[in-house]
C-alpha cells in the first residue's frame, strides 16, 4: 500500500508535458507555437533558441513576451484482474498549464549583444487523475486477494480444530478514496553574451540558472471492504468496514482465539490502519546551472545555420515534509532526489529563397543515456536504450504588408525502455502540427498568434505484479494528446 505514493513521485510528469525531450521544454515562444522550428532564428526568441544569432538584430533594445495555455489528456488502461470495473479499466488524467510564460530582452550594439530570458525550461503544469492511477488502485485492490489468501489458512485451521467453516476468507470487494495533486515546474533564468567575429560567424556563451519545485499533496482514505463470513459464526454478514476493523472482528472471535492467532491478527490490523489512511504534503526543491554554447553561421545572405549545445544540468532536489504529512514514511524530510537534466545539442538552418518566404528545419538530440532517471544516487537502473531525438520543419510566408502566415511539423523518437515506462511517467513517439500568424503592426511591434496539436503514438507495457510472492500478469496501454494556444508580442526600440 505504501508504494502508492512512491509511484506518484514520478508525476513530475508535467516535465514531458510540452515539446522537447523527456524533461526539457523547447516550446519557448509564441513564434515557436505557430512555426514549430526556431533553431536558426534571428528574432528576439533567439535568446533561447540560438543566442549567437542575436548579433543579426539591429542596434538597440529588443523585448519579447509570450504566454502559452496548454492542456493535455492522458489515458491509461490496465487489466489487473482485481480492479473494480470491466477490464481493462480506463484512467483519464487532465494536465493543465494555463500560464506558461516566455520573456526575453536583448541589447545589441555593434558586434556585441547582451541578452536575458526567463521561461519554464521543464514542467510548468499540474496533473489531476479523478479516479487515481492504476498503480494507486492496484495496491488497494490487492487487499481483497491478500486477505482471502491469509484468512483461508485460518479457516482451514479452525476446521482442523473441529469447528464449522467460518468463511472468514470470503472478502468480496473494496472501495476507496484516493486524492492526489502533483505540480512540477523548473524555472530557468538565462543570460547570454554574443559576439560577431565577422559577417559570417557569431558566437555566444551563456548560462541558465534553474529553480526546480515539485509539490505533492493528497491522501488515501475511506478504504473499505465487504466480506460475507458464515453468519452462523456470529460475525455480521455482510460485513462493511475497514480492513483493520474486519481483522479485529475476526481476531476477537472465539475460533481465532482458539487457533492462537489473535495477537497476530491484531498486529496486522494495526498495520493496515496506517497503510490505508495516509496524507502527503511534500515539496521537493533545488537549483542547478546549465552552461550554454552557441554558434551562428551565415555563409550567404539567404542561409543561416545555428548550433547550440546545452551542457548536462546537475540537479538535486531536497525534500521538505510539511506538518509531518509524509504518507507513512514514503518521503523523508531532508532527503535528496536526483533530477538531472540531460545535455542537448540543437542544429538548425533557415533559408530565404524569396523575400516573402522563410523555410526552417532543425534537430534536437538529447544525451539521455548519460543521464540518471531513476532518482536514486545509490542505484543504477538501465532505462534508456537510445537517445531522444526531436526534429521539425517550419514555413513562414508573407501574404501582404503586415500579415505573415506560418505552419510547421515536429516529431520525436523516444529511446526509453520498459524500466522507464509506468502509468505515472511514460514517453511516447509524437507527431505535432502547428500554425498561426504574425502581424507586423509597425516596424517596432510584432504580434504572434499560434496553435499546436500533438498526437502521440500509443504505447504500452506488460509486466508481472507481485501479489504476496505470486506474479500476476498485467497489461497497460498509454496514450496522450496535447494542445497549445499562444500569444506574444515583440518590441524593437
Amino acid at each position: 500500500m505504501k508504494k502508492i505514493l512512491l509511484t506518484f513521485v514520478a508525476i513530475s510528469l508535467a516535465s514531458g508535458l510540452m515539446a522537447g525531450g523527456l524533461v526539457t521544454n523547447t516550446n519557448q515562444s509564441a513564434s515557436f507555437t505557430r512555426m514549430l522550428c526556431r533553431d536558426a532564428t534571428i528574432g528576439v526568441d533567439a535568446v533561447y533558441f540560438s543566442p549567437a544569432g542575436l548579433t543579426k538584430l539591429g542596434n538597440g533594445l529588443h523585448l519579447s513576451v509570450s504566454n502559452q495555455t496548454i492542456g493535455q489528456t492522458k489515458t491509461i488502461t490496465n487489466d489487473f484482474p482485481f480492479l473494480n470495473g470491466t477490464k481493462p479499466v480506463e484512467y483519464i488524467g487532465e494536465v493543465s498549464a494555463p500560464i506558461f510564460p516566455s520573456v526575453y530582452a536583448v541589447f545589441k550594439m555593434g558586434k556585441f549583444a547582451i541578452s536575458a530570458g526567463f521561461n519554464p525550461i521543464g514542467g510548468g503544469g499540474g496533473a489531476e487523475y479523478a479516479t487515481g492511477l492504476p498503480s494507486f488502485e492496484m495496491m488497494v485492490s490487492s487487499l481483497v486477494p491478500s486477505l482471502q489468501a491469509a484468512l483461508n489458512e485460518l479457516d482451514q485451521g479452525v476446521q482442523l480444530l473441529g469447528f464449522p467453516d467460518p468463511l472468514f476468507r470470503n472478502v468480496q470487494s473494496y472501495t476507496s478514496d484516493i486524492e492526489f495533486t502533483g505540480t512540477s515546474v523548473y524555472y530557468g533564468a538565462q543570460v547570454n553574451f554574443s559576439y560577431e567575429i565577422n559577417n559570417m560567424i557569431s558566437v555566444a556563451l551563456g548560462a541558465r540558472y534553474i529553480i526546480a519545485r515539485n509539490t505533492y499533496t493528497g491522501s488515501v482514505s475511506n478504504v473499505l471492504i465487504t466480506a460475507s463470513p458464515n453468519p452462523a459464526t456470529g460475525l455480521p454478514s455482510p460485513f462493511n468496514g475497514t480492513p483493520g476493523d474486519y481483522l479485529r472482528a475476526v481476531a476477537a472471535h472465539p475460533y481465532a482465539v482458539g487457533a492462537g492467532v489473535q495477537g497476530e491478527l491484531t498486529a496486522v490490523a494495526a498495520a493496515l490502519d496506517m497503510q490505508t489512511s495516509l496524507e502527503a504534503d511534500v515539496l521537493e526543491s533545488g537549483t542547478g546551472i546549465t552552461p550554454i554554447l552557441s554558434v551562428n553561421i551565415s555563409p550567404i545572405d539567404m542561409l543561416n545555420i545555428a548550433i547550440k549545445y546545452e551542457h548536462k544540468t546537475k540537479l538535486e532536489l531536497e525534500t521538505t515534509v510539511n506538518d509531518g504529512k509524509d504518507a507513512g514514511g514514503m518521503w523523508v524530510d531532508g532527503e535528496k532526489v536526483v533530477a538531472d537534466m540531460p545535455a542537448m545539442l540543437s542544429v538548425g538552418a533557415s533559408l530565404n529563397p524569396l523575400n516573402k518566404l522563410l523555410v526552417s528545419a532543425g534537430v534536437h538530440y538529447y544525451f539521455d543515456k548519460n543521464n540518471d532517471y531513476d532518482g536514486d544516487p545509490d542505484i543504477d537502473v538501465d532505462m534508456i536504450d537510445n537517445n531522444f531525438i526531436e526534429y521539425a520543419i517550419g514555413v513562414e510566408y508573407n501574404l501582404f504588408g503586415p500579415l505573415s502566415v506560418s505552419a510547421g511539423y515536429a516529431g520525436t523518437r523516444t529511446g526509453v525502455n520498459d524500466n522507464y515506462q509506468s502509468d505515472a511517467r511514460y514517453s511516447l513517439n509524437t507527431n505535432g502540427i502547428g500554425g498561426g500568424v504574425k502581424l507586423s503592426l509597425t516596424p517596432l511591434i510584432d504580434i504572434n498568434l499560434g496553435g499546436l496539436y500533438t498526437m502521440y503514438e500509443d504505447g504500452g507495457k506488460s509486466y508481472n505484479y507481485d501479489l504476496g510472492g505470486n506474479p500476476v500478469p498485467v497489461n497497460e496501454t498509454y496514450t496522450t494528446s496535447t494542445w497549445i494556444v499562444a500569444v506574444g508580442v515583440d518590441l524593437h526600440f
